[in-house]
């Protein structure tokens, strides 16, 4: 017996596609510059007052340690030379007049007579009173700001999108006869 074989193919189209592109380009404007803050260099020198009152102090009797020592010293070699001087004419008094009067006892007897108290009245002199004014001093710095600005270019990339379509097979009938079944039916 005669058998019919029948081998079909399909239609296929091969398709390749490209999307295309559009890019817009726009760089980011650029700048550069330089920049240095104002600065205030100025500083205030506040108002300086200084009040001298050593001559009001030293009037009411109240010293510092240098002015003590040297009124101390001052009083020391006054006092020395008086004593000096007093030794000197008592020492005389009793080389002329010692073997006539009882010159000794009359010296003795003034040394341990009771000083007299001297009372000072003073008017109190008033402290010296300075005042330099305050002042401003330094400089302001206006510092720097330049800056140069470079603007970006548009520019726009495109390429258009493409198809590229071809067969990529045919369609076909085969038709053959056999005795038997054909295995590449």
């Amino acid at each position: 017996m005669l058998r019919l074989n029948m081998r079909t193919t399909n239609f296929a189209l091969n398709m390749r596609t490209d999307p295309g592109k559009a890019d817009p380009n726009m760089p980011e404007p650029t700048g550069k510059g330089e920049y240095i803050a104002p600065q205030n260099n100025q500083k205030v020198v506040p108002v300086e007052v200084k009040i001298d009152s050593t001559a009001s102090r030293q009037t009411v009797g109240i010293y510092t340690q240098t002015a003590f020592s040297e009124k101390m010293a001052a009083r020391g070699q006054q006092q020395l030379s008086e004593g000096i001087a007093r030794r000197m004419r008592e020492g005389r008094q009793v080389r002329n007049n010692g073997p006539l009067t009882n010159a000794i006892a009359s010296i003795s007897r003034s040394n341990m007579m009771p000083r007299q108290a001297e009372l000072t009245i003073v008017s109190m002199p008033a402290p010296k009173i300075t005042v330099t004014p305050s002042r401003i001093e330094g400089t302001i710095d206006p510092g720097v700001s330049k800056i140069v600005i470079t603007p970006g270019k548009y520019t726009l990339q495109y390429s258009p999108a493409k198809v590229d379509i071809s067969v990529d097979r045919y369609a076909s009938i085969k038709m053959w006869t056999t005795g038997n079944y054909d295995i590449y039916a």
